[in-house]
């Protein structure tokens, strides 16, 4: 971890103790999977795989100072412990990083698109923060926001992999159809989840998200019906959220079919991903297992 994350001293400590913090290193898998050849270039494929997660720390760690989030992965974030200026620091750390590993002779194909997923996850994020507390927030504002914030980088790091293996353009162009529709589900999911698991499950807090203003999937749901819009839309209007009106919230999602039509959201993007998985032609039969039992964990996963 100490190479991946340089050797620069404090800076390079503290991004690998973040790193050595855990997560389901999906980013990379999907890396991997998908650029797998028997006779491949590891060591590129590696490097390409360990860049992605260091784009999606550095996305979170930035997160987190937007947020201003304590917890993260049950662990103190960053910002609590070194404060906000070191935190950001280490982002962007992070991301130069990242860059340094893709910039090399037999990474650079899979520079481009990776490079565009950040520019798509600034936007994504401008995005949520311009539409907190906004009841007029459609379900395709909400689509748009996650493709950009979290499918993206998904869908990237599928494509990159195919490019290093040297998959023909409709492979690699069914490689990130895959990703983009397994990030999809995978946030879907996590907004699904905000509501119904809790803080120590979570490795965050628990309603995190409503309670600072962003409308994900089921709250946008429950606005609605027509018996829970109003208060809800008074709740918003008040620009800030007590803990009995949080409560009141997730009573309506939990009561009305919000998170069943969440639910089925997820669902629909699951069996678009599934799909993709027949236009892998040159896939080995293994690793299209592996890919088609993601969709599922991403579905069935309690956090």
């Amino acid at each position: 971890t100490s190479g991946t994350c340089g050797t620069r001293g404090t800076i390079g400590n503290l991004a690998a103790q973040i790193i050595k913090a855990g997560g389901k290193r999906l980013r990379p898998l999907l890396v991997i999977l998908s650029g797998w050849k028997e006779d491949g270039d590891c060591d590129s494929l590696l490097d390409v795989a360990v860049a992605a997660e260091l784009l999606h720390t550095a996305s979170l760690i930035h997160d987190d100072i937007i947020d201003k989030a304590d917890n993260r992965r049950g662990i103190p974030t960053l910002n609590v412990i070194k404060g906000q200026h070191t935190a950001v620091i280490t982002g962007d750390y992070l991301f130069a990083r990242a860059l340094t590993l893709l910039s090399e002779q037999n990474t650079n194909r899979a520079l481009p698109c990776l490079i565009q997923s950040i520019e798509s996850m600034c936007e994504g994020i401008i995005e949520e923060i311009n539409s907190v507390y906004n009841p007029a927030i459609t379900e395709q504002d909400y689509l748009s926001r996650i493709d950009k914030k979290t499918a993206s980088l998904v869908a990237a790091c599928c494509e990159a992999g195919a490019r290093i293996r040297g998959a023909s353009p409709p492979e690699v162009d069914a490689h990130a159809a895959f990703g983009h529709n397994l990030g999809m589900c995978f946030q879907i999911v996590d907004d699904i989840l905000d509501f119904t698991a809790d803080e120590k499950t979570l490795g965050k807090p628990a309603d995190s998200d409503f309670s600072q203003g962003i409308l994900t999937l089921p709250v946008i749901y429950l606005l609605q019906d027509s018996n829970w819009s109003q208060p809800v839309r008074r709740i918003l209007a008040k620009r800030s959220c007590t803990n009995d009106e949080l409560s009141y919230v997730k009573k309506g999602i939990h009561k009305t079919a919000s998170l069943q039509l969440a639910y089925e959201k997820a669902l629909q993007y699951q069996d678009k991903a599934k799909a993709c998985l027949a236009s892998f032609p040159t896939t080995p039969e293994p690793v299209r297992s592996i890919f088609h039992k993601l969709t599922e964990m991403v579905m069935e996963r309690t956090k």
